[in-house]
């Protein structure tokens, strides 16, 4: 056994504690084929709300989630940094940020002295070595070796964090080569091939295609363009949005920034899941889908917009062909199907101000430049300190929502009244709602003005060591940078997403109970007979 896999064995084995009683009485029941479908940005409300446009006379694949599976209307996070990176960490560890240490997209860590992204190791490979707990994947390829996880999505961080360090495939979408790819850290597919010789194919059949509205005027979408919104690649507000030839510059940002690049991942996974013949033996087996087309257009038009109402009609119709392919490939009651997101997203804040003031009110909305904020930071800790000696900044690096300051030549005491003094400016900054020091968070001390809701997902958040000196979100309707809209914060609509769960003896119904992303793991563990103590999570109960 190589060191990397014997750290991933003693990881599961310090973290995971496998319940060998119940596991023949668990497995009898376990399903062959467990399925999670993360849409990256789908807020808590969408499925719903865009049902009346869908076209599927049979009900299409998110209707048939609700009526026929167990549809939980009220599942949040519970913590604050309500991005990419966090929250597909969270899905199958059971965890969060304090646990996992993947505190943002990038971070800096204490322990190595780098800084970078989250799913970057120290040797430059794309891997979960970032990620400090196991997955439910590592933990049943432990037990079970025979068991395979394959993970494929858009987006690196989505198929790497949800499947953690041990998949059999774990494959992600390069917009340069316009094909699927993976790293040293996993086992390359022998049909790796021949899925990127049909993926070249469909791409080949977008070129100057067109991005058509579909939705019946009759039944009153949205606005096809608001001057709020941004502009597609190529440019233009309103459909059709045709995609550019292969060799333009913007044509991967276009491709991606349409449904087409959902219809291409779906197809990927299904290939995926038939090369592999996962589901077709007795060891359960988990396959990871990681759908970013949704966040794609939603930074884009943002989450009222004509676009993504027409891209989840497109969304629904991929859902019913996943679906469709499950029952017939594997069976209803012998796989386990969940749906769920990394995060929600904020509405456009100038829209949502306009709309306020036609109706004469006010709505404290807005969004905070980088830059402005940058220099701010700088501009308090020179009047403190002086200039800057190095790099032409106190700040060493700003990754949301974390700030590391460069005062390595001050000592502990005066770093510690810098960076006080830094924080105390900052809570008075236009559009900042919580800023804490991470000595506040270190100590659990809650700052005044920030509700225990609040100061909980922020700690849910804070990881030592790997958080900067100074956190910080925006106010409500407030978001951070020159995106139309964004997500990351401790707000309801940051926090709210799907959780939908088809096939494997579910009992459909509705559910209000208040759940939680993190709870995904320790129900599916408790499936398969293994137990995760020391999680966030709690396991659901599904019949």
């Amino acid at each position: 056994m190589n060191s990397t896999k014997a750290i991933i064995v003693l990881l599961v084995l310090l973290a995971v504690r496998c319940s060998l009683l119940a596991a023949p009485c668990s497995l009898l029941a376990a399903p062959s084929l467990i399925v999670v479908v993360s849409f990256d940005q789908m807020r808590g409300d969408f499925a719903a709300r865009f049902a009346p446009f869908y076209q599927s006379k049979k009900g299409g694949g998110f209707v048939r989630l609700q009526r026929e599976g167990l549809d939980y209307k009220q599942c949040y996070y519970r913590h604050a940094s309500n991005i990419t990176g966090p929250g597909h960490a969270s899905l199958l560890t059971g965890c969060y940020p304090a646990k996992t240490g993947i505190v943002g997209n990038d971070f800096c860590d204490g322990a190595s002295l780098t800084c970078g992204y989250c799913v970057r190791d120290d040797s430059t490979t794309f891997s979960a070595r970032n990620l400090k707990v196991p997955t439910l994947s590592d933990a049943l390829r432990v037990r079970s070796p025979k068991s395979k996880t394959v993970s494929i999505a858009l987006k690196d961080r989505a198929a790497i964090l949800m499947s953690g360090h041990s998949a059999n495939a774990c494959l992600w979408f390069d917009a340069q080569s316009l094909m699927f790819e993976t790293s040293a850290a996993y086992p390359k597919p022998t049909w790796l091939r021949s899925l990127n010789a049909r993926v070249r194919d469909s791409i080949a059949a977008c070129e100057n295609r067109a991005w058509s509205a579909i939705i019946p005027e009759s039944l009153n979408p949205a606005v096809d363009s608001v001057p709020e919104e941004g502009s597609y690649p190529t440019g233009g507000t309103t459909f059709p949005h045709v995609l550019p030839q292969r060799t333009h510059e913007k044509f991967a940002a276009s491709f991606l920034i349409s449904p087409f690049s959902m219809d291409v991942l779906f197809d990927a996974g299904m290939q995926a899941m038939d090369r592999e013949k996962l589901g077709k033996d007795r060891y359960t087996d988990i396959l990871c889908i990681g759908v970013s087309s949704t966040d794609y257009v939603g930074h884009v038009y943002g989450p009222d917009s004509r676009e993504i109402q027409e891209l989840y009609v497109h969304a629904d119709m991929a859902m019913e062909r996943l679906i469709h392919h499950l029952d017939k490939r594997i069976g209803r009651n012998k796989y386990l199907l969940v749906v769920t997101s990394d995060h929600g997203v904020a509405p456009i804040p100038e829209l949502i101000k306009n709309q306020a003031v036609q109706q004469r009110a006010e709505i404290d909305a807005g969004r905070i430049s980088r830059k402005h904020m940058k220099t701010f930071v700088d501009s308090v800790i020179t009047s403190i300190i002086g200039p800057p000696t190095v790099g032409g900044s106190h700040i060493r690096q700003a990754f949301e929502p974390s700030i590391y300051l460069e005062l390595s030549k001050l000592d502990e005491t005066r770093k510690r009244e810098v960076i006080g003094n830094v924080v105390e400016a900052l809570r008075g900054y236009p559009g900042l709602g919580v800023v804490a020091s991470s000595h506040e968070l270190a100590a659990t001390t809650k700052p005044s003005g920030i509700d225990d809701s609040t100061w909980k997902y922020v700690r849910m958040s804070y990881h030592e060591g790997r958080s900067g000196d100074i956190v910080y979100y925006p106010k409500r309707y407030w978001i951070i940078g020159g995106n139309v809209t964004t997500h990351g914060t401790p707000h309801d609509y940051d926090q709210w997403v799907p959780l939908m769960m088809l096939g494997g003896g579910v009992v459909p119904r509705q559910s209000e109970e208040r759940v939680a992303p993190v709870d995904i793991a320790p129900t599916l563990g408790k499936i398969l007979g293994i137990e995760m103590p020391g999680i966030d999570g709690r396991a659901l109960e599904l019949r």
